[in-house]
């Protein structure tokens, strides 16, 4: 399928289309074409089920330890981002390292009143839990694992909307988000356009190429052709 660079630059971003056609090594590639080479998330971040497919405008989430272990309203600050979430946005977690392990951060009815606010997905650097509840809904959540701990007393959402750091990427309201079984990607908002047209071009060229390669052509004749590997 050959697919018009052109129309990205005069319609919005139709993520219902690029989540199909796009994936997550070849917006890797154009990030590296643009020289940001540090763009993806910890490999451990992966996809529930392996067929999840997310992209979507990052809307950041800091979770930190809970300075209370006994809190009145232990899930105010959790109430309070999810209920911000923005439409086409991909949450993304970031849950501070002494509490990673010890609890879960996300589980069915955040996964629901997401949905409901038009969210697409959710990465979350950390644990989640009612997993065969949330696999149910189809909501994309990409985590490190699962458990049946709750945050009450544990950990506790300390800020929303604002800019977080998942191991060695920064990630901003409004950039980018794709994730697939290959990982998760990063796209700064200020390149995004140009990301998603060199993907797509790259997505055409290895399209070709896999056609002459299915009729004998040798790889190093390919990649003389069409630079792709």
């Amino acid at each position: 399928m050959k697919l018009i660079l052109k129309q990205l630059r005069w319609i919005p971003v139709n993520f219902e289309y690029l989540s199909r056609v796009l994936y997550s090594p070849v917006i890797s590639d154009a990030l590296d074409e643009l020289g940001i080479y540090n763009h993806a998330l910890p490999s451990y971040i992966l996809p529930i089920n392996p067929d999840y497919v997310v992209m979507g405008y990052a809307y950041p989430m800091y979770v930190g330890e809970a300075n209370d272990p006994n809190p009145d309203n232990p899930y105010e600050g959790l109430i309070e981002a999810v209920d911000a979430v923005p439409e086409d946005s991909v949450i993304v977690i970031e849950v501070e390292e002494t509490i990673r392990g010890r609890t879960a951060v996300w589980g069915e009815l955040t996964s629901t009143a997401a949905m409901a606010r038009g969210a697409r997905g959710v990465v979350v650097h950390g644990l989640i839990r009612d997993v065969n509840q949330v696999l149910r809904l189809g909501f994309p959540v990409f985590a490190v694992g699962k458990t049946p701990y709750d945050i009450k007393g544990r950990g506790e959402f300390k800020g929303h909307g604002i800019e977080v750091t998942v191991g060695d990427v920064r990630v901003k309201v409004g950039d980018l988000v794709f994730g697939d079984i290959n990982g998760v990607v990063i796209v700064p908002k200020e390149v995004m356009s140009e990301v998603i047209n060199r993907a797509i071009e790259k997505v055409n060229r290895e399209s070709t190429a896999k056609s002459e390669l299915r009729r004998g052509a040798y790889l190093k004749d390919i990649w003389g052709k069409y630079k792709v590997l």
